[in-house]
């Protein structure tokens, strides 16, 4: 290893042999063994006590190696006498930082802030701490230690030094912790701003439902960017479901020069997807094909997403024959372009392919798209099949959609009474998305007395809920049965709700278009999507009625 026949301090052709240790920690030690075997000669050499520079060099030998148990690294910062270099101490702390709980790396910030005053800590020594907390399953719960850690920036002067990594690190925690306000003020406040600055703030801004406009206008005021400022504004877009907006990000991007990456591609062929541009979707895998020599799954599982949503499922099927590799994700996105967007039998074979296969199980998603081919085709059988398969096989619990995935099976074979008993008898908690779900059912059967049952049904689930009352209107409204049109009309004026749409019935278009314009919330769009599909799909004759009845 090194020649243990000289003293450490001789002088051999004009160095010694630190600077010799100093070289052979730095560079040579890449695995655990070889850092055990270091630790050995330099305390047998007496390196270790009174020598700051060779332990420093040890401990952060044994930070940067990967193989180092925590536990090592742990026991040397415990053993080796103060003071030791900073750089090793910010080494150990980056090291330690993702591999043990936030709260004992706090404990051992504390205890070296006491051993190692007052040269510890610098800027350097922050982040580690601060990224730790904001990774860890509740940022929320460590605010206060956060909070802690602002102060001894603020205190030490270290919290607007150049450069500001420290300061990075505290506002990407307020912005994961949800204290976007709190975020936004220290960056207003950083003298010095980095691009990793702006691109932590954009990001920041981006997950909250009204801050996409604010993160373009931090990244239009950005001086410079890189690749991660683009993509940051692409996926933000994307998740926003803003696809237009995010492919003008990608344009801009190609006009200025800057070379995407894999996360830049997936965000523009989902963009695609949604938009169902095939045209810009064959841009994207050509773009793919001509700058990536690597292969990467997620871009392949992207690509096979969108030819499925342009309805383009053969495509799909021939990237997804080429993979050599395919987790269930990809399997998914190949089973549901099948089975939603191409030829469901296809997708029940390639379903079918996977089991036998036994190296990837199913999940929710995948049931998804098998039960909507089952309807597709009309399956009742094997539908029922797939659904007993979730508990019993696969131990899960159906959800919503595949409890509507099977009511669509039941009343695409006209059993209507068995998909209203189905979602009767689901929990709770989804009873009234699904009985509103099952109004859609109704208009292929015109059967105006379940959508009734359904809508009363509703209303006691829900009786706050004024959407319901109108929900009820509609369907009497769409029966042509006015006296009940009325009457309802009347239990909402007693009520002093505000009146449902409709109370001018001029056709049934008025009604929906009235009643998305005033009445739409999230968690009811089940029910706009069926009072949609209602204009379309009833053909009813209320002309006549209503000049009588108005």
């Amino acid at each position: 290893m090194v020649d243990t026949s000289t003293s450490p301090h001789s002088a051999a052709g004009g160095g010694t042999i630190i600077d010799d240790l100093h070289g052979f920690l730095r560079h040579r030690l890449r695995t655990h063994s070889s850092v055990l075997c270091a630790h050995a000669f330099l305390f047998r050499r007496g390196l270790l006590l009174g020598h700051p520079v060779p332990a420093g060099l040890l401990l952060t030998a044994s930070a940067c190696s990967a193989a180092s148990p925590p536990a090592h690294i742990l026991r040397l910062l415990r053993h080796l006498p103060p003071p030791l270099p900073l750089f090793s101490l910010d080494a150990a702390l980056r090291a330690l930082g993702p591999r043990i709980p936030f709260s004992a790396l706090l404990s051992l910030f504390a205890a070296l802030l006491r051993s190692h005053h007052p040269l510890f800590p610098d800027h350097f020594s922050f982040p580690p701490l601060l990224s730790a907390a904001a990774s860890s399953t509740s940022p929320r719960l460590h605010f206060r230690s956060a909070l802690a850690l602002h102060g001894q920036l603020l205190r030490r002067g270290l919290l607007f030094s150049s450069p500001p990594h420290a300061a990075n690190a505290l506002f990407h925690f307020y912005a994961t912790a949800g204290g976007i306000l709190s975020a936004r003020y220290l960056f207003d406040e950083m003298p010095f701003r980095d691009i990793a600055s702006c691109n932590t703030l954009m990001t920041a801004l981006a997950r909250t439902p009204s801050g996409l406009d604010a993160a373009r206008q931090v990244f239009e005021g950005m001086h410079l960017r890189n690749v991660v400022s683009w993509n940051v504004m692409i996926n933000g877009y994307v998740k926003a479901k803003q696809p237009e907006q995010a492919l003008e990000v990608v344009r801009w991007m190609a006009e200025v020069g800057v070379r995407g990456t894999a996360i830049t591609m997936v965000g523009a062929a989902t963009s695609c997807a949604r938009l169902g541009r095939l045209g810009a979707g064959r841009e994207v895998h050509c773009a793919f094909l001509r700058r990536f020599e690597d292969d990467n799954l997620l871009v392949w599982t992207a690509l096979i997403d969108m030819y499925g949503k342009c309805r383009r499922a053969g495509i799909a099927r021939k990237v997804f024959d080429q993979l050599r590799m395919r987790n269930l994700v990809c399997w998914n996105a190949m089973i549901i372009g099948h089975c939603v967007y191409g030829e469901p039998v296809d997708g029940i074979k390639l379903f079918q392919h996977m089991i036998a296969l036994g190296n990837v199980q199913p999940d929710g998603v995948t049931f998804i798209g098998v039960l909507c081919a089952c309807a597709r085709l009309g399956l009742l059988e094997d539908g029922k099949a797939y659904f007993e398969q979730m508990n019993t096989t696969y131990n899960f619990k159906p959800t919503f959609s595949h409890y509507w995935c099977m009511a669509n099976l039941y009343g695409s074979v006209g059993l209507l009474e068995e998909a209203e008993g189905l979602l009767q008898n689901i929990p709770e908690d989804l009873k009234a998305r699904a009985l509103g779900g099952l109004l859609g059912l109704c208009r292929f059967r015109r059967d105006w007395r379940l959508g009734e049952r359904i809508a009363l049904r509703l209303i006691e689930l829900e009786p706050s809920n004024n959407a319901h009352y109108a929900l009820l209107c509609n369907v009497y409204a769409a029966a042509g049965r006015w006296e009940e049109v009325h009457r309802v009309k009347a239990i909402m004026k007693e009520r002093d709700e505000r009146f449902s749409p409709g109370h001018r019935l001029v056709n049934l278009n008025e009604i929906v278009d009235e009643f998305k314009i005033r009445e739409r919330q999230p968690e009811n769009q089940e029910i706009y999507f069926i009072l949609d599909d209602l204009v379309s799909k009833l053909k009813l004759d209320c002309k006549e009625k209503e000049k009588n009845d108005f």
